[in-house]
């Protein structure tokens, strides 16, 4: 078999310059185009005014110690006094997916997996997470891998130090997102009961210890804090949604790149079976007497198959999971290398393989970089209606139209004027601090009328239930004029203060009061 004759140094080079691609993808728009990013940093912008003692809407609300995501809003907001605080989300993106591929690159090594697999961690960070705007999700995801990666360490050589570590890492895990600790401690402690088993019942209980503690330590949170929010769940959503059967078949797309729209299923399908048709062009295989390199794969697979799509006021929780599908997949595949601590030699063929695993992370970076760069353009119109307004107002967001033709995104809109709130102090409804998990709190008897599910109908508003009277604001994304009698009910109706392409800014003023004076709507 004739081998090939492309020098392996010149492909890591191609892999490092292509990390440094991805990275570099969110900063191409001012605003990436991820749809629950403005209302994280707006919650970021929230808590460094109110630790600051400069906002104007303190009394309204509360710092909530006991949330989960402690990593995302603990690095970002030291960087957001110095720097924009979309700056300081991006720049944590652009390392979080260093660092991810890192992580995975770590694991590979630990399993002993095939290092030419290393192309299929490139995708997932831009998949359904990303379209998303899961910002603390996607932050805490490399540090639920280097759970992970002590946990196989641990499940080989058990040690109190090792231990200890595990217990550090999970505790900080907790903190910083929910669903990533319930992930790693899961296959975690699965790949330590499947390597204690194989040494006996006393080794068993001295290695589960670790585990035991840290899912104690989630149940005395867990408790804690629905103690400490009490009294804050009216208006969320209860119950589970499964969403089994057909409609998970876009999962698959996820895991590339995808985003589970019709066009985006037909686009990044092909993608999917040709990443994971690659390792066996290469000739690897499975050896699945290796039971630790398919226990991840195995618990990504479980949660893309069986979780619901809703529970505990928590949406989309099976598909995020998609980020860790071809991260584990290509774990089970392993191979011996090189004295040098390269790969053996690949075949015409697997250099073949290599090039498709290559050129399909160039083409779904580029599409991504084409969106993101059309956004800028088409995000422009917003960025002058944003220059208009006055900073420290209340606003409401009346997104109608939430559909961006740059981004290919179907919701890219819907939280969109939230950076209103992250750049010039002011306050959006819908807003994020409705919900449990943020790091700001509404007070109990401060909650607004605008509650959850308002963002996704906002032609429900009528200004008598909805209190149009303290709004200053109304930023509105439409295809078209206002129906005339949109805001029955004002004692004087507020008056378009400027349109740009899709959004107007509506201002309330006081009855024939000239635009620009306006007091500031009361908290």
């Amino acid at each position: 078999m004739q081998k090939s004759r492309f020098p392996w140094s010149s492909w890591r080079a191609l892999f490092v310059l292509t990390v440094l691609w991805g990275a570099l993808i969110f900063w191409v728009a001012p605003h990436p185009p991820m749809v629950d990013l403005a209302q994280h940093a707006g919650q970021v912008a929230l808590l460094r005014d109110m630790l600051l003692g400069q906002s104007p809407w303190s009394e309204l609300f509360r710092i909530n110690p006991f949330t989960p995501y402690v990593l995302g809003y603990g690095l970002a907001l030291p960087l957001s006094m110095v720097m924009p605080v979309a700056a300081a989300l991006k720049l944590l993106l652009s390392l979080g997916y260093v660092v991810f591929v890192f992580m995975c690159i770590k694991l590979r090594r630990e399993f002993n997996a095939d290092p030419r697999l290393d192309w299929l961690f490139l995708l997932g960070f831009f998949g359904f997470a990303y379209k998303w705007g899961f910002f603390t999700f996607l932050i805490a995801a490399p540090l639920g891998l280097w759970f992970i990666l002590l946990s196989v360490r641990f499940a080989r050589q058990p040690s109190l130090r090792r231990g200890a570590g595990i217990v550090a890492v999970g505790l900080a895990m907790l903190a910083s997102h929910g669903l990533i600790f319930v992930f790693a401690w899961g296959v975690g402690g699965l790949l330590v009961l499947a390597a204690a088993l194989r040494r006996g019942f006393k080794p068993l209980l001295t290695a589960l210890l670790p585990y035991v503690l840290l899912f104690v330590a989630c149940a005395v949170y867990f408790l804690i804090s629905r103690h400490f929010n009490a009294g804050l769940e009216g208006g969320l959503e209860h119950g589970l949604k499964w969403r089994l059967g057909l409609l998970r078949r876009h999962v698959l797309s996820f895991a590339v790149g995808g985003n589970g729209q019709a066009n985006s299923l037909r686009t990044f399908f092909p993608v999917f079976v040709l990443m994971a048709a690659a390792p066996w062009m290469m000739g690897l295989r499975i050896d699945w007497r290796r039971v630790s390199n398919w226990m991840p794969f195995l618990g990504v697979v479980l949660i893309l198959a069986l979780v619901p799509h809703f529970a505990f006021n928590t949406a989309f929780l099976y598909e995020r999971f998609a980020l860790f599908l071809l991260p584990a997949y290509a774990w089970m595949f392993s191979r011996p290398t090189a004295p040098a601590g390269e790969p053996a030699p690949a075949s015409r063929l697997g250099t073949l393989g290599m090039a498709m695993m290559a050129g399909a992370c160039w083409a779904v970076l580029g599409q991504h970089t084409v969106w993101s760069w059309n956004f800028r353009q088409e995000t422009r119109d917003f960025s002058e209606i944003l220059s208009v307004v006055e900073p420290r107002q209340r606003a409401l967001t009346l997104v109608f139209e939430p559909n961006s033709q740059a981004a290919k995104n179907d919701i890219a809109y819907i939280h969109f004027p939230a950076w209103y709130q992250a750049e010039k102090q002011g306050l959006i409804d819908f807003n994020f601090a409705w919900f449990p998990p943020q790091v700001v709190r509404f007070r109990p008897d401060r909650l607004p009328t605008v509650t959850p599910g308002f963002d996704w109908k906002p032609e429900d508003f009528k200004w008598r239930k909805h209190r149009g009277d303290d709004y200053r604001y109304f930023f509105v994304r439409r295809d078209g004029p206002l129906p005339t009698d949109f805001f029955a009910g004002a004692p004087c109706p507020p008056v378009a203060l400027m349109t740009r392409e899709h959004w107007t800014v509506f201002e309330r003023r006081a009855c024939g009061e000239p635009p620009g004076k306006a007091t500031i709507a009361s908290p």
